[in-house]
């Protein structure tokens, strides 16, 4: 990954075949509001062409294939739970990867890797909907951390999940919250730290414990980091709720104007169509 801008942020976004429309969304509002931002895109190899084909000659974005960040053992696992290849003995393989794990990996793999001191992601489905800069990102130099406490079985699901992957006896579990916010930011560092607490127990261990959970989040993986092995260092916790931070337009079923004038009105930084 290059570094070829003045900000130490990137944004990132990981997408597939199916996201360009969106992600045509994205792009825009990302050249409209936040041009100086370099932009790195995550694609499923097999759809790489469709991107750069597309959007080549889009400036500051940077679209990087899932085989050039995954190792090559879970790009292939990856690539044979996609549904083109999910034929006889390799559907019912305990070790394929879901959809939603594969995405979770490819998104930790990417921020420890990347040319950026830090990272904010952004979703397909997600677009900017006023000018940004590194105020919506920074307090001074530290980097806005959002939090919340969870709040619903659903978020307090998702935490006790990071727990398990990380090995951690439930019992011994007292807090838990949730880093689920659009866009969530996390530095670079906090990814490494992240694959050095987890590799402490063998990758092959918390893979299939990861591979394991019905729910999980690469956000609250990374927000332990931050927050317990790296002391918060280099952060300025915020604590706060989603929608402080985010508008959720949800399509059909809105009508396109009115849906416009609640995102002007909400005035928030980004918004998220669906």
């Amino acid at each position: 990954m290059s570094k070829t801008q003045t900000y130490s942020i990137c944004l990132m976004t990981l997408a597939h075949a199916g996201d360009i429309r969106q992600f045509s969304v994205l792009r825009r509002s990302v050249q409209l509001f936040a041009p100086d931002f370099p932009h790195i895109a995550i694609i499923n190899t097999e759809d790489l062409c469709d991107f750069v084909d597309r959007f080549r000659h889009d400036p500051q974005l940077e679209i990087i294939a899932t085989a050039d960040i995954l190792p090559p053992d879970l790009e292939r696992r990856r690539r044979k739970s996609s549904p083109n290849w999910l034929t006889g003995r390799w559907r019912r393989n305990p070790q394929r990867l879901r959809t939603s794990h594969a995405r979770q990996l490819a998104k930790l793999y990417a921020l420890a890797n990347c040319s950026y001191e830090a990272a904010a992601f952004l979703d397909p489905d997600v677009f900017i909907s006023r000018p940004s800069g590194p105020s919506d990102f920074y307090v001074g130099d530290r980097l806005k951390l959002f939090r919340r406490r969870a709040v619903n079985a659903e978020s307090l699901d998702l935490d006790v999940a990071t727990h398990e992957i990380l090995g951690h006896p439930l019992h011994q579990v007292t807090e838990l919250y949730d880093y689920i916010f659009s866009p969530a930011c996390f530095r670079k560092s906090t990814a490494v730290r992240l694959f050095e607490e987890l590799e402490r127990s063998k990758r092959s261990k918390w893979l299939r414990r990861l591979i394991a959970q019905q729910r999980s989040s690469e956000y609250n993986l990374l927000g332990y980091a931050a927050t317990t092995l790296e002391g918060s260092a280099g952060y300025q916790l915020v604590e706060c709720n989603p929608d402080e931070l985010s508008h959720t337009v949800r399509l059909p079923g809105d009508q396109l104007a009115e849906a416009f004038e609640r995102i002007e009105a909400a005035h928030r930084a980004t918004s998220m169509s669906q």
